[in-house]
Protein backbone atom coordinates (compact mmCIF):
# COMPACT_ATOMS: atom_id res chain seq x y z
CA UNK A 1 0.00 0.00 0.00
CA UNK A 2 3.14 2.33 1.08
CA UNK A 3 5.16 1.30 -2.32
CA UNK A 4 1.74 2.21 -4.67
CA UNK A 5 1.09 5.97 -2.84
CA UNK A 6 4.88 6.51 -3.35
CA UNK A 7 4.55 5.26 -7.09
CA UNK A 8 1.54 7.84 -7.51
CA UNK A 9 3.16 10.44 -5.55
CA UNK A 10 6.51 9.86 -7.76
CA UNK A 11 4.57 10.02 -10.92
CA UNK A 12 2.40 13.43 -10.20
CA UNK A 13 5.71 14.60 -9.45
CA UNK A 14 6.91 13.68 -12.81
CA UNK A 15 3.94 14.54 -14.28
CA UNK A 16 3.93 17.83 -12.86
CA UNK A 17 7.17 19.14 -14.03
CA UNK A 18 7.03 17.82 -17.61
CA UNK A 19 6.22 21.22 -19.19
CA UNK A 20 2.83 19.66 -20.89
CA UNK A 21 0.16 22.57 -21.46
CA UNK A 22 -2.61 22.75 -23.55
CA UNK A 23 -2.44 24.69 -27.43
CA UNK A 24 -4.06 27.70 -27.76
CA UNK A 25 -4.47 28.85 -24.25
CA UNK A 26 -2.62 32.44 -24.55
CA UNK A 27 0.22 30.95 -22.37
CA UNK A 28 2.67 33.80 -24.07
CA UNK A 29 0.61 36.95 -23.86
CA UNK A 30 1.05 38.47 -20.28
CA UNK A 31 -1.40 38.26 -17.18
CA UNK A 32 -2.70 42.10 -17.70
CA UNK A 33 -4.04 41.86 -21.33
CA UNK A 34 -7.61 40.72 -21.25
CA UNK A 35 -8.91 43.04 -24.04
CA UNK A 36 -7.68 43.86 -27.36
CA UNK A 37 -9.11 46.23 -30.10
CA UNK A 38 -8.35 44.54 -33.98
CA UNK A 39 -8.59 47.34 -36.07
CA UNK A 40 -9.16 47.02 -39.81
CA UNK A 41 -6.20 46.21 -41.64
CA UNK A 42 -4.94 49.18 -44.03
CA UNK A 43 -5.02 47.95 -47.72
CA UNK A 44 -2.13 49.08 -49.91
CA UNK A 45 -3.36 47.09 -52.58
CA UNK A 46 -5.83 47.38 -55.52
CA UNK A 47 -8.25 44.48 -54.70
CA UNK A 48 -11.49 46.03 -53.64
CA UNK A 49 -12.21 44.42 -50.17
CA UNK A 50 -9.39 42.58 -49.35
CA UNK A 51 -8.85 44.21 -45.91
CA UNK A 52 -12.17 43.12 -45.04
CA UNK A 53 -11.50 39.95 -45.40
CA UNK A 54 -8.54 39.54 -43.69
CA UNK A 55 -9.79 41.85 -40.62
CA UNK A 56 -13.01 39.84 -40.56
CA UNK A 57 -11.20 36.30 -40.23
CA UNK A 58 -8.95 37.69 -37.97
CA UNK A 59 -11.70 38.85 -35.59
CA UNK A 60 -12.78 35.59 -36.28
CA UNK A 61 -10.24 33.74 -35.16
CA UNK A 62 -9.77 35.20 -31.84
CA UNK A 63 -13.16 35.06 -31.09
CA UNK A 64 -13.28 31.40 -31.72
CA UNK A 65 -9.87 30.93 -29.88
CA UNK A 66 -9.03 33.07 -27.21
CA UNK A 67 -10.13 34.06 -23.97
CA UNK A 68 -10.04 37.84 -24.50
CA UNK A 69 -12.39 40.34 -24.66
CA UNK A 70 -12.52 42.43 -27.64
CA UNK A 71 -12.58 45.98 -27.36
CA UNK A 72 -13.83 48.63 -29.37
CA UNK A 73 -11.94 51.84 -28.68
CA UNK A 74 -8.05 52.20 -27.63
CA UNK A 75 -9.41 53.25 -24.16
CA UNK A 76 -10.87 50.10 -23.63
CA UNK A 77 -8.07 48.04 -24.94
CA UNK A 78 -4.86 46.31 -23.05
CA UNK A 79 -3.52 45.66 -26.42
CA UNK A 80 -3.84 46.10 -29.91
CA UNK A 81 -3.35 44.33 -32.91
CA UNK A 82 -2.96 46.01 -36.47
CA UNK A 83 -1.84 45.49 -39.52
CA UNK A 84 -2.15 45.54 -43.54
CA UNK A 85 -1.84 44.21 -46.61
CA UNK A 86 0.89 45.35 -49.01
CA UNK A 87 0.42 43.13 -52.41
CA UNK A 88 -2.19 41.43 -54.02
CA UNK A 89 -1.29 39.54 -57.03
CA UNK A 90 -3.20 37.00 -59.16
CA UNK A 91 -0.91 35.31 -61.62
CA UNK A 92 -2.41 32.32 -64.09
CA UNK A 93 -0.26 29.12 -63.76
CA UNK A 94 -1.82 27.08 -66.23
CA UNK A 95 -3.56 26.86 -69.65
CA UNK A 96 -6.03 25.36 -71.94
CA UNK A 97 -7.06 26.11 -74.98
CA UNK A 98 -4.83 28.98 -75.02
CA UNK A 99 -6.48 30.61 -72.20
CA UNK A 100 -6.10 30.51 -68.04
CA UNK A 101 -7.74 28.12 -66.32
CA UNK A 102 -5.48 28.25 -63.11
CA UNK A 103 -4.50 30.83 -61.30
CA UNK A 104 -2.45 31.60 -58.01
CA UNK A 105 -3.66 34.13 -55.55
CA UNK A 106 -0.95 35.58 -53.23
CA UNK A 107 -1.48 38.27 -50.69
CA UNK A 108 1.68 39.71 -48.66
CA UNK A 109 1.01 41.16 -44.99
CA UNK A 110 2.42 42.79 -42.31
CA UNK A 111 1.10 42.61 -38.83
CA UNK A 112 1.93 43.86 -35.09
CA UNK A 113 0.07 43.35 -31.54
CA UNK A 114 1.20 46.59 -29.42
CA UNK A 115 0.80 46.16 -25.45
CA UNK A 116 -0.59 49.17 -24.80
CA UNK A 117 0.12 49.00 -21.10
CA UNK A 118 3.80 48.52 -21.29
CA UNK A 119 4.41 50.06 -24.73
CA UNK A 120 6.33 47.71 -26.32
CA UNK A 121 5.98 45.17 -29.28
CA UNK A 122 4.49 41.73 -28.34
CA UNK A 123 4.74 40.21 -31.80
CA UNK A 124 5.76 41.13 -34.94
CA UNK A 125 5.88 39.85 -38.39
CA UNK A 126 6.64 41.50 -41.61
CA UNK A 127 5.91 40.29 -45.28
CA UNK A 128 3.90 37.07 -44.53
CA UNK A 129 2.89 35.85 -47.40
CA UNK A 130 -0.03 33.60 -48.16
CA UNK A 131 -1.14 32.10 -51.47
CA UNK A 132 -4.00 29.81 -52.65
CA UNK A 133 -5.32 28.62 -56.07
CA UNK A 134 -8.19 27.90 -57.93
CA UNK A 135 -9.59 26.86 -61.21
CA UNK A 136 -11.96 28.70 -63.83
CA UNK A 137 -15.06 26.77 -64.12
CA UNK A 138 -18.74 27.90 -65.29
CA UNK A 139 -18.12 30.74 -62.35
CA UNK A 140 -17.03 33.81 -63.06
CA UNK A 141 -13.22 34.59 -62.58
CA UNK A 142 -13.93 37.33 -59.74
CA UNK A 143 -16.36 35.45 -57.84
CA UNK A 144 -13.64 32.54 -57.83
CA UNK A 145 -11.03 35.40 -56.76
CA UNK A 146 -13.21 36.31 -54.39
CA UNK A 147 -13.60 32.61 -52.82
CA UNK A 148 -9.38 32.25 -52.92
CA UNK A 149 -9.34 35.53 -50.95
CA UNK A 150 -11.61 34.27 -48.22
CA UNK A 151 -9.79 30.79 -47.97
CA UNK A 152 -6.58 32.96 -47.81
CA UNK A 153 -7.99 35.22 -45.16
CA UNK A 154 -8.99 32.42 -42.82
CA UNK A 155 -5.26 30.63 -42.90
CA UNK A 156 -3.38 34.07 -42.32
CA UNK A 157 -6.01 34.26 -39.47
CA UNK A 158 -5.51 31.25 -37.59
CA UNK A 159 -1.50 31.26 -38.40
CA UNK A 160 -1.14 34.64 -36.99
CA UNK A 161 -3.45 33.86 -33.74
CA UNK A 162 -1.46 30.83 -33.63
CA UNK A 163 1.90 32.45 -33.34
CA UNK A 164 0.71 35.10 -31.03
CA UNK A 165 -0.99 32.69 -28.45
CA UNK A 166 2.11 29.97 -28.32
CA UNK A 167 5.08 32.65 -29.56
CA UNK A 168 6.43 31.02 -32.59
Amino acid sequence: MIRKTILILFAAVLLAGCGYRLSGTGAFLPDHVKTILIRNFENETSRYQAEQFVTFAVRDEFIRRVRLQLADSMDSADAVLEGKITSFTVTPVSYAESAADKFQVSILLDIRLMDLKQGRVLFENRHLRFVDTYEIDSADFFSMETESLQRISRAFAASVVTSILEDF
